[in-house]
């Protein structure tokens, strides 16, 4: 059975091989954006940003950074129903499909610019902030909203097949595996959830130490 299993995933992917290439440059491309566009900031706003960024780390240490359940609660609000979620009814409609990628590239850009503007004002600092803040959670979300990216354009183009008149298609099986899949972002994104809330804070006070 479980090989059976793997055999239909690893068949689904090769299918399907191109279209996450697609999904992967766009993010990329959308992350190159971001890390370029801090350099369209104005002084003022790099002052007030750097200045932001300095100020959380002076108060980090003094913070509570045990999670709460209100918190996860709304990271997980966050980033499942708005991220995963919003892909999934996109995908549901052919009009939706270019949203997906509007969506992909956006989440990019915001990475980009992120990891971009600690490099920039803070150098070897920065790329630390980047590996204990950004990085762990993000190894884990980009994979899950590139996996229901290529779920949602995947069903969007089945169902442009079928209104063009192909009456070969299964849509009830494109439905069940684009919601397979979606369901396992969530996973993904769920566990992203407990990364940043209980892992990333410890990470972050930890590096305080030697950044401030």
């Amino acid at each position: 059975m479980a090989r059976q299993v793997s055999g239909t995933v690893r068949s689904y992917f090769r299918r399907r091989a191109a279209t996450y290439m697609f999904l992967i440059v766009v993010f990329a491309m959308g992350s190159i954006s971001g890390a370029f566009s801090v350099k369209t900031l104005s002084s003022q706003q790099r002052d007030d940003l750097a200045s932001y960024v300095q100020t959380f780390l002076h108060g980090f240490a003094a913070t509570n950074t045990t999670a709460s359940l209100g918190t996860i609660r709304q990271t997980l609000l966050e980033s499942i129903a708005k991220t995963v979620g919003v892909m999934w009814l996109l995908g549901l409609s052919v009009l939706g499909a270019p949203f997906v990628l509007a969506l992909l590239f956006l989440r990019g850009f915001v990475l980009g610019f992120t990891v971009g503007f600690m490099v920039k004002e803070m150098v070897l600092k920065g790329i630390a902030l980047a590996v204990v803040s950004v990085v762990p959670h993000n190894l884990l979300v980009v994979p899950a909203i590139i996996l229901a990216g290529g779920a949602s354009l995947g069903f969007s183009w089945a169902a442009l097949q079928t209104l063009l008149g192909r009456r070969d298609i299964n849509m009830y099986q494109h439905f069940l595996s684009t919601t397979l899949l979606v369901m396992a972002a969530c996973g993904l994104m769920g566990i992203a959830a407990l990364v940043e809330a209980y892992i990333t804070p410890m990470l972050i006070e930890t590096a305080t130490r030697y950044l401030t």
